[in-house]
């Protein structure tokens, strides 16, 4: 790591999407300011990438991570643009807007219309009726955090929250409602309330300024409801791992695989980072790891953000994909997939129907992938059964949900004993805390604090770039 004496020396610790992005962002801001710059990535991993574990075996292609991101953020897409790579994107099929819940025995399409969701869908009419009354709900109190499971049982009543919205936590966070905080963990729904009073208030305003704004030719910006904006799902040919491998590659020499780091230290004001391969010394240190790891790295630098890190927990997950012929099938499904509310008692969270929703690009010609997510925050247990006996239960709860008897003729399983964190109810507050507390020089990134989408990590690199870069003034 040596440098000319007036270059400015920057670690980055953790190559997941969120370490390698914020390399990216480090080198471009740093060289359209005209200063030099050398960093380094250690990655405790023999390959950089983090959760962008995509798999391919017998013509599959399974994700181990996130599927993809959503295209109406700019973020992701920008830093496509950036290196390059724009011919490599994977638009999911327009029929991947099909989105279903398992209810009561049966699959419930989720529609987009008011009228067909009051006609039909996962609630009983009581339920729907409930919903009626979401505008003379009470406010959340300002400045105070709830979570999801009161903000929802309170606006839309408690069948509102153990059907729609309980899956949607699973879906995303593997979640669990009661523990979750909505200001962290859905921060548009909670800013809609606090200006506008409720989302039936919400969804009226934002009509009228969409109909105004169209009559501005400003149609665009303006948010499509309450649960913010909507986009279609956009991957890689390849899989995600195509953008942390191209981010990795870009980084040559000053990428370090295979190498832990063990601590951080301040050392007479310069900071000292101590792995596994020797101590290295830095004008600014960015710490993407996942938030245990970094608790463990700043142990010693900064206790007080240590305590908080390690509090934050995680939820597990395995991933069990399962390929079938496609002649075998009575009908290959169509859309994006299914989840499942906790009231069910079943043994899984959902399955995506991945053949659908990337047709030609995730399975072999004849046969079909479903992608079946098992675990979760109130599940510690099954995601960490033996193969077999993972297997059967993947197979009894599909031919339970989706009629599908069938015998694979693919399988492979995927496990995170930590898979994706919680933002539980004091997140913010407590981030703020840790944050202040890390030292001077020192700045933290990735899905662990502001957001746990592809989306989000890039969002956060390049906030982390900005930062470390203002911190070497």
């Amino acid at each position: 790591m040596s440098t000319s004496s007036d270059t400015r020396r920057i670690v980055i610790i953790g190559g997941g999407i969120s370490g390698l992005a914020a390399a990216h962002f480090v080198k471009r801001i740093a060289r359209n300011q005209g200063r030099p710059v050398q960093v380094d990535l250690f990655e405790e991993d023999a390959r950089a990438g983090g959760k962008f574990d995509t798999r391919s075996d017998s013509g599959y292609i399974v994700e181990g991570g996130p599927n993809g991101f959503l295209d109406s953020k700019p973020w992701t897409l920008e830093l496509v643009r950036e290196l390059g790579m724009e011919k490599e994107l994977l638009p999911s099929d327009h029929s991947a807007a099909r989105r279903f819940i398992y209810s009561r025995g049966r699959l419930h399409e989720l529609k987009a219309s008011p009228l067909s969701f009051f006609l039909g869908g996962p609630l009983s009419i009581p339920g729907r009726l409930r919903i009626l009354g979401e505008p003379l709900a009470s406010v959340t109190p300002k400045g105070k955090d709830t979570s999801l499971a009161e903000f929802a049982q309170r606006r839309l009543g408690r069948e509102a929250l153990q059907r729609l919205l309980d899956p949607m936590v699973s879906g995303i966070f593997a979640g669990d409602p009661f523990r979750m905080s909505l200001r962290a963990s859905f921060p548009r729904i909670a800013q809609l309330e606090e200006q506008y009073g409720g989302l039936t208030k919400a969804m009226l305003g934002i009509a009228m300024e969409r109909k105004r704004a169209k009559k501005r030719g400003e149609e665009q910006g303006i948010s499509s409801g309450p649960s913010g904006p909507g986009g279609v799902l956009t991957s890689f040919r390849k899989g995600v791992f195509q953008l942390t491998d191209r981010l990795a590659s870009d980084m040559g020499e000053h990428i370090h695989t295979s190498t832990r780091v063990h601590r951080l230290e301040v050392v007479n004001g310069r900071l000292k980072i101590l792995t596994g391969k020797g101590e290295f010394e830095a004008d600014g240190v960015i710490v993407a790891t996942p938030a245990n790891i970094a608790a463990g790295i700043l142990q010693g630098a900064a206790p007080q953000s240590r305590d908080i890190l390690s509090q934050i927990p995680y939820s597990p997950m395995t991933i069990v994909g399962v390929g079938y012929n496609v002649g075998d099938l009575r009908e290959p499904p169509t859309g994006f997939g299914y989840l499942i509310p906790k009231v069910e008692n079943r043994k899984i969270l959902g399955a995506l129907w991945t053949s659908s929703i990337f047709p030609g690009h995730r399975s072999p010609d004849g046969r079909f992938l479903i992608r079946v997510m098992i675990g979760g925050a109130r599940d510690h247990e099954t995601p960490f059964f033996p193969d077999e006996k993972l297997l059967t239960i993947v197979k009894t709860e599909l031919a339970a949900t989706m009629g599908l008897t069938a015998e694979p003729s693919f399988v492979t399983i995927i496990r995170w004993k930590e898979a994706i964190p919680l933002y539980t109810v004091g997140h913010l507050d407590r981030l703020a805390e840790a944050e202040n507390g890390l030292p001077p020089g020192v700045v933290l990134a990735g899905n662990a604090y502001r957001g746990v989408g592809i989306n989000d990590c890039v969002r956060e690199a390049e906030v982390a770039a900005e930062k470390i870069l203002e911190t070497l003034e």
